[in-house]
């Protein structure tokens, strides 16, 4: 029988054999081998056994199973929203990023079609072979990159035109600009000058339309929280709430208690998208089924402030159609754990999730005496942000017809050289 200890896992800089990664980094090996030993063993509970376990003993087990490790794995690159259009504004926490003055940061600059996005999805292809990516997409076109962060070599690329208009805070130390206008011929541009401007307008005319629909939405989502705060049963939501932190929270975790703003569900011209591969990472997964977002809330936020306390790290992302006055999803890293509003999951994220039923927190007599306004409400919402995902895929047709002029302006083999240099930069950091 023969392990092979070759495989290269992303979440480091170097690359170590599986063994050396036990070693230094304990909390990632009970994920490796919920990956693997279930395929062999399925009756066993992998989540409690490796979470505890001795790493030679876990070692030893896979030589007894003559499990062979030479695949690579690439689950811990990671994928978010860098913002979303909420309560009338966009809105973004990626700037608290940036201001870390232990990471560099590109800023880019250019018009639409100077690309930006082609630019750092080269970048992130690049060192996904050898590092952890971290990828944050455009809620206008999410197959589009508004940045990409390596944090094992202190570095970040992203988009710093409108509307997330980022500035150096501390030039030519810990960031710079690229302008990647200087790329383009501005005669080929003024040819077309008279439909580049229409374009333009049209696009922020759309895009602002899509504000006040989401603005319209929040509103009277907020509503529906406040009626749902009025009927929820406070005793019986709080025991509940410290039975699950009992049941699902070790006294201490290995971090810091670092609480991350990040986005993993925007509104987009499909309507609600969800970061399926980040959320998908975690073993232990949790569907919240709540309506009116009062229970659902208060079950993360309550949650995240303990976890923070005992020392774990989470990440929680934003609740859109609250105009961020509320969570709707919840990951702690450390042990593999995510809760995730049911609004926003789909059918991959509930297979093998396990489900939580939040309704039965709130006063029924309550909710009956106030269904026709929540109903009202829930139609008035649907239809507001249906209709925001539409004017949004309309602003993207538009923004594709101002792309197009760009894209015949530039000179791209420039800006390939450009790309290529931002790369050797970033590895001379390592």
């Amino acid at each position: 029988m023969i392990l092979c200890l070759s495989a290269k896992v992303n979440i480091y800089p170097k690359r170590y054999t599986i063994l050396q990664k036990c070693v230094i980094c304990r909390k990632y090996i009970f994920r490796l081998f919920t990956h693997i030993i279930p395929k062999i063993l399925p009756i066993v509970n992998t989540d409690r056994i490796f979470a505890s376990v001795p790493i030679v003993i876990c070692a030893v087990l896979c030589i007894v199973c003559d499990i062979q490790i030479n695949t690579e794995v690439t689950d811990m690159s990671e994928k978010y929203f860098l913002g979303a259009v909420s309560g009338g504004r966009f809105r973004t926490e990626f700037e608290d990023l940036i201001r870390d003055s232990s990471r560099f940061t590109y800023i880019l600059k250019g018009g639409a079609g100077t690309g930006k996005s082609t630019m750092m999805k080269r970048i992130a292809e690049h060192f996904e072979k050898t590092h952890r990516i971290i990828r944050f997409c455009c809620s206008s076109d999410p197959s589009s990159l508004d940045a990409v962060v390596i944090p094992e070599l202190n570095s970040a690329v992203c988009d710093g035109t409108a509307p997330h208009v980022f500035e150096p805070i501390y030039p030519g130390i810990c960031q710079k600009y690229l302008d990647l206008g200087r790329f383009w011929d501005s005669g080929k541009l003024l040819k077309d000058k008279e439909k580049i401007i229409s374009a333009a307008d049209r696009n922020r005319s759309l895009l602002a339309r899509a504000q006040r629909f989401t603005s319209a939405a929040a509103d009277i989502c907020s509503d529906t929280c406040q009626l749902g705060c009025d009927c929820l049963l406070g005793e019986k939501t709080e025991a509940f709430v410290k039975r699950f932190e009992k049941r699902l929270l070790g006294r201490h975790g290995s971090g810091t208690g670092e609480k991350r703003l990040l986005r993993l569900t925007a509104l987009t011209e499909h309507g609600f998208l969800t970061m399926n591969e980040t959320l998908s990472m975690p073993s232990d997964r949790y569907i919240l089924h709540d309506e009116l977002f009062a229970a659902s809330d208060y079950l993360l936020s309550r949650l995240a402030d303990e976890a923070i306390s005992r020392g774990y790290d989470v990440i929680l992302s934003p609740e859109q159609m609250l105009s961020d006055a509320g969570y709707q999803h919840l990951i702690i890293p450390e042990i593999s754990a995510a809760l995730i509003g049911g609004r926003y999951a789909d059918s991959s994220l509930a297979e093998g999730a396990k489900r939580i039923n939040l309704m039965r927190f709130y006063d029924k007599k309550a909710l009956s005496d106030r269904r026709m306004r929540l109903r009202m409400n829930r139609a008035a919402a649907d239809d507001l942000t249906s209709e925001a995902a539409v004017t949004i895929r309309t602003a993207k047709s538009v923004h594709d017809e101002l792309e197009s002029f760009y894209i015949a302006a530039m000179d791209f083999s420039k800006l390939d050289e450009l790309t290529e240099k931002v790369i050797e930069e970033i590895e001379s950091r390592a």
